[in-house]
């Protein structure tokens, strides 16, 4: 359990204990909720699909995982975006734009990677291509996930 307590441009943060308590900027403080925030969006992403566990149609499951895919894309994009921005503006402070293009070749090479990766498992169940395209998606979903978890954890 914690209290806050907001004093000028700082933050005193009370603690369980009155000798846990501790003083931010408030500056400091918004990077942690902001932090905090991002993580937590994360870690309910590798929660379990949303479309597992229910009973579903072939169908129904398969749109399911569609939006959940097209999700897991819109998550994985705003983190790279974010590091390209970031990586952009080092670029344009240092003149070094190495981690730039490394960067941008390092992400094109993982969804060649992810598409490869999915499809040989939809290849090998090819005679009932509704399960191979379902684990296709799962897969997909999985592979985004964690890129976008991995992603969160960089830090300049």
């Amino acid at each position: 359990m914690f209290s806050f307590a907001i004093s000028g441009t700082s933050i005193l943060v009370l603690a369980i204990a009155p000798s846990m308590q501790f003083s931010l900027s408030l500056r400091k403080f918004m990077k942690i909720v902001i932090y905090l925030c991002a993580l937590l969006g994360s870690f309910q992403l590798l929660a379990a699909s949303a479309c597992s566990g229910k009973n579903l149609s072939q169908l129904d499951y398969s749109r399911c995982l569609d939006a959940e895919l097209e999700q897991a894309e819109r998550e994985l994009v705003t983190w790279e975006n974010g590091h390209l921005f970031q990586l952009q503006e080092m670029a344009e402070k240092t003149g070094r734009d190495d981690p730039l293009k490394v960067f941008i070749r390092s992400r094109n090479q993982f969804k060649q990677f992810r598409n490869d990766h999915c499809r040989w498992q939809y290849l090998a169940l090819i005679p009932d291509s509704q399960a191979g395209a379902s684990v296709f998606k799962e897969c997909m979903i999985d592979q985004l996930k964690s890129q976008s978890l991995l992603l969160s954890k960089i830090k300049y």
